[in-house]
């Protein structure tokens, strides 16, 4: 009798656990920098460190109804500063392990490879205020400037 209880209590949880892991999200949602940390603790340190991570404590909430946040924070619910999902997007689709592992299907479940176009999104030029407190670095920089 103990034994028929473990088996059916075990089988429930497995199907529970199945049917979670196929359920697919449907609608496109960031989930935040500490997710991307688990995976690129490197490249989460480095950009740390950087002004990005700092972006949205460089406007005043004056500035949230002048659009300054599509640049100084991340996606529509405003995750602070400028994470990863601001230049690759939303993640809920792409940052599972099993899709990250394949560079093919992490594009196709919506990885966006970035580039200097997207980069000038943000900072190209005819921003307001914004000609002397930064400027892109040259393309032989970019190494040295990731993240």
């Amino acid at each position: 009798m103990k034994g028929l209880r473990y088996l059916a209590s075990t089988s429930i949880c497995l199907v529970l656990l199945l049917a979670f892991e196929t359920v697919k999200p449907t609608e496109t949602t960031f989930v935040g920098a500490k997710r991307c940390r688990l995976c690129h603790r490197s490249i989460y340190q480095a950009w740390a460190g950087t002004a990005h991570r700092q972006a949205t404590a460089s406007v005043g909430p004056e500035d949230y109804s002048r659009g300054c946040l599509r640049c100084h924070a991340t996606g529509p619910d405003e995750l602070p500063g400028v994470q990863c999902e601001a230049c690759h997007g939303p993640g809920n689709f792409y940052s599972r392990p099993e899709v990250m592992i394949d560079p093919d299907k992490a594009r196709e479940a919506g990885l966006i490879e970035t580039n200097e176009s997207l980069c000038r999104t943000c900072h190209g030029s005819g921003l307001p205020n914004h000609s002397s407190r930064f400027s892109m670095p040259e393309a032989a920089e970019w190494p040295d400037a990731a993240h």
